[in-house]
């Protein structure tokens, strides 16, 4: 798929957007917004597209198969129609929110692209000031409302969708196009819970430790290590959530070498302590 759109094609999105009368509201919601420490939305679920930014703090995200956490300038890309429970972390956390309906891009060739290879139907975004400084604008306009600000606004749009474009076509090639990188997350998937390094996740994939962190850092803006770490809190929130383990059995479940060491990366992570999370 091109990763860019014509000027032409740029000038009739905006024209097919600007003509249609369903479309009455250019967000549902665009805003900075603040919680409190251990405060909770949902669950709740809409046919808009969601993406917050952690501005400040950390969250955690509980889906229908599992849940997620977010950290300080991470953006969380909510699907539509996916059902999601917010919790804020220890020190609360303050969000730019910002959500739309998927058409508001035009037809549906032209619209929302897909979430490649989630299950959950959301997707973690991190170290792309691109997408965030799009999202930023949005909200700017939207709020300040100048003179012509729908305009301006629309274009920016316009951006944000060339920008997740380029963010999950890459990412999508990078799973479905590239043996290596296919390999190295699907050992990740798979083999979380034993004490892998970036050696045992190289050989696996048929590459040098050093070629893999250049693919990582290429397709997800991560080291192999962060991607393994976050697999592991994420799973580990699912069986604190949802199981009676305690929170040594959960460590050693999910990968670590020790609960403390366990609690002080959940913590890192997450913005509050595991115990918080047992049932």
């Amino acid at each position: 798929m091109n990763d860019s759109l014509s000027v032409s094609s740029v000038r009739e999105t905006l024209r097919s957007i600007a003509d249609r009368p369903e479309n009455g509201r250019l967000a549902e919601v665009s805003r900075l917004v603040s919680f409190r420490p251990y405060e909770t939305y949902g669950p709740h679920r809409h046919r808009r597209i969601e993406i917050n930014y952690v501005k400040r703090g950390n969250c955690i995200l509980r889906l229908a198969h599992g849940s997620a956490g977010f950290k300080r300038d991470e953006t969380m890309l909510i699907g539509s129609e996916v059902e999601h429970y917010f919790e804020a972390g220890a020190e609360g956390a303050t969000l730019i929110q910002l959500e739309f309906q998927p058409d508001i891009f035009g037809p549906p060739e032209q619209g929302f692209p897909p979430l490649p290879d989630s299950e959950s139907g959301v997707m973690r975004i991190a170290n792309n000031l691109g997408i965030l400084r799009a999202v930023q604008r949005i909200v700017n306009e939207l709020e300040e409302r100048q003179e012509d600000y729908e305009s301006l606004v629309l274009l920016y749009y316009t951006e944000l969708l060339i920008l997740l474009r380029r963010y999950l076509n890459r990412t999508s090639l990078s799973i479905g196009s590239d043996p290596a990188m296919q390999s190295a997350l699907a050992t990740i998937r798979t083999r979380f819970a034993e004490p892998l390094a970036i050696g045992d996740i190289a050989v696996e994939s048929g590459v040098s430790s050093r070629y893999l962190r250049k693919l990582f850092d290429r397709y997800l803006n991560l080291s192999p290590l962060a991607y393994l770490t976050q697999v592991r809190i994420d799973r580990a929130i699912e069986l604190l959530r949802n199981t009676e383990m305690s929170v040594k059995e959960v460590a050693f479940a999910c990968g670590f070498q020790s609960p403390q060491y366990f609690a002080r990366i959940f913590r890192r992570q997450t913005g509050r302590s595991p115990k918080s999370l047992t049932r």
